[in-house]
């Protein structure tokens, strides 16, 4: 089983990387919150992959909450546990912040790995230059095929030490739930062309279609950028950052 989260596409590849070489199921994160399925059973000898995209140096709330409520079982005992984290600056603290949510489940990862791919946070990060990104995604790539290659032989105590102290990963996380605010998204309705994509997309169905244009009903998101970056009219904009353009990955078909 690999249970993934992904709104622009790069968790999606290495997850789909993985579902080849290790002949494992896919579980898309966004789809068992909408469907309320807090209940997942790993069977004996089945492996166990969580691949995640880092949020301000540190886990996605939409995982956080899921781990609240999930009851997760293994059958036998006969697992293999893996944790793969993308990133597009640096990977902070999630590697640790992973091991302790999951922990708290009875969870324990043999090995924790990273895929650098493109930022893809464009309030702050240019994604306008093609090549840069394809450069980045061929890097991402790279990294998810050594990746691969030691989750194969189930590698046991693989990791990478932090990038931040656990004060600095604690303001951190503080600063992304202060920005989750949906009140930063701005719809230009003379863009919009009410196509209700990102309604569809959004994993915590904080968007509602009103008179065809999308409205935010939630005082929070996850903050995936999903709605902003996969706007065919690029109308939608989350604190100015349009002017630095919106990216998906083109290699896999993304979730809807």
């Amino acid at each position: 089983m690999i249970l993934y989260f992904s709104a622009t596409g790069n968790n999606k590849y290495v997850a789909e990387q993985l579902s080849k070489a290790l002949n494992e199921k896919m579980v898309p994160l966004k789809n068992l919150v909408r469907n309320k399925e807090y209940t997942l059973t790993v069977e004996d000898g089945e492996f166990f992959g969580v691949v995640m995209p880092t949020y301000w140096e540190g886990l996605p709330s939409i995982l956080l909450e899921y781990l609240e409520k999930a009851d997760i079982t293994f059958k036998g005992n006969n697992h293999y546990c893996y944790f793969v984290a993308t990133y597009g600056c640096d990977y902070g603290y999630i590697l640790t912040a992973a091991q302790k949510e999951f922990a708290k489940k009875g969870i324990e990862f043999d090995s924790l790995y990273t895929a650098k791919f493109v930022d893809n946070w464009s309030p702050f990060y240019n994604v306008k230059n093609p090549e840069y990104n394809r450069r980045a995604e061929e890097n991402g790539e790279r990294e998810t095929s050594e990746l691969i290659k030691r989750i194969l032989k189930r590698e046991k105590g693989f990791r990478l030490p932090d990038q931040m102290s656990p004060m600095m990963a604690a303001a951190s996380k503080a600063n992304y739930n202060r920005i989750r605010k949906t009140s930063f998204f701005k719809l230009d309705k003379n863009k919009c062309i009410g196509c209700g994509l990102c309604e569809k997309q959004c994993p915590v169905e904080a968007i509602k279609m009103s008179d065809g244009h999308p409205t935010w009903v939630k005082d929070k998101c996850t903050l995936c950028l999903g709605c902003f970056h996969r706007c065919p009219a690029a109308a939608i904009d989350y604190d100015g950052g349009l002017r630095n353009g919106q990216y998906v990955n083109k290699n896999v078909v993304l979730d809807v």
